[in-house]
């Protein structure tokens, strides 16, 4: 293990060594590390702090816990039965290793010609769970150094993030919870209002978009053509992958997965537990039930999606 940690340790300094003298000579507002190109920005912004200070704000960060929580139970439900009707199955292109990746193009269920519709649809996934780190941040009055996109190879949006500032680690389990636990149940809330207008007369049948996109790897067809992704529209399309990726990313970071945001309230509910009762937990102990659980619930992700071939 300590071999590993030097060995990962070289690389990065390795990696700095390279990438320092080019963030040098950057605009301030541009950094590189790994492949990545990172647009970010330190400043802060008064009316969104003024937003986070309300009342509100704080029961919203509570009620978000306690969402995620119960997402958390509902998905480790439905990995299992995923899981258990894998084994057994004939493979088709939803277990396809490949079709896990997000790239258009490459996931059969996600054609080129759909690029647009699924690019925005990460972008605002991710922007809106980040945002909601940084609300929570705000409301406990935690700054954050910084904020930004991350930009793959510079072109393709990869992600938002937020980076809160060392306070948060000396801040009560509670107020971490409150911060992990938002961005997911933000991804709910998109995740609603996209599938409302999804199931208005403003779009096609929600019905016709889901076959459209997955219905031909049940029959055994042939992926979606460029045509059958025009004759949904505009809004059918927006809608449809803003319902899907905001739901794909809340569920997954619900997951009780070390380091996923449910991860995260997992281990600081151990600590909020332990104060309640006025007993402390062995760090130890702390740690295995985490990892226990981290493991077994990967587990069962990895039969779901390879199950059919076991």
């Amino acid at each position: 293990m300590g071999r590993l940690t030097g060995w990962f340790r070289r690389v990065g300094d390795r990696a700095e060594a390279v990438e320092d003298p080019i963030n040098a000579r950057l605009p301030p507002s541009l950094k590189i590390g790994l492949g990545v190109l990172y647009w970010f920005s330190t400043r802060t912004s008064k009316r969104f702090d003024a937003f986070a200070d309300r009342n509100g704000v704080r029961r919203w960060c509570d009620l978000a816990i306690a969402v995620l929580f119960v997402l958390q139970v509902g998905t480790v439900v439905l990995v299992t039965v995923a899981a258990g009707n894998a084994l057994g199955r004939e493979p088709t292109a939803l277990n396809d290793p490949v079709n896990t990746i997000a790239i258009p193009g490459v996931n059969e269920f996600m054609p080129l010609a759909s690029t647009p519709y699924i690019v925005l649809g990460l972008v605002v996934a991710t922007v809106v769970h980040e945002g909601g780190h940084a609300l929570a941040c705000r409301a406990e009055g935690i700054p954050v150094q910084e904020w930004g996109i991350a930009l793959l190879l510079g072109v393709v949006p990869l992600a938002g993030y937020v980076l809160p500032d060392d306070a948060l680690e000396d801040a009560p389990a509670r107020t971490r919870m409150r911060v992990f636990a938002l961005g997911v149940q933000h991804n709910l809330v998109v995740t609603v209002l996209a599938g409302a207008v999804l199931m208005s007369s403003l779009t096609a049948s929600p019905t016709e978009a889901f076959l459209t996109y997955f219905g031909w790897a049940a029959t055994g067809g042939q992926a979606p053509t460029a045509a059958a992704v025009a004759a949904l529209g505009p809004v059918t399309n927006t809608c449809f992958w803003l319902v899907l990726l905001n739901a794909n990313v809340g569920l997954l970071n619900a997951l009780p997965i070390g380091p996923l945001d449910g991860g995260r309230v997992l281990s600081e509910s151990i600590d909020a537990a332990s104060d309640r009762v006025d007993y402390t937990v062995p760090p130890l102990l702390k740690r295995l039930t985490v990892y226990a659980t981290s493991g077994f619930v990967v587990g069962l992700l990895v039969v779901a999606i390879v199950g059919p071939y076991l």
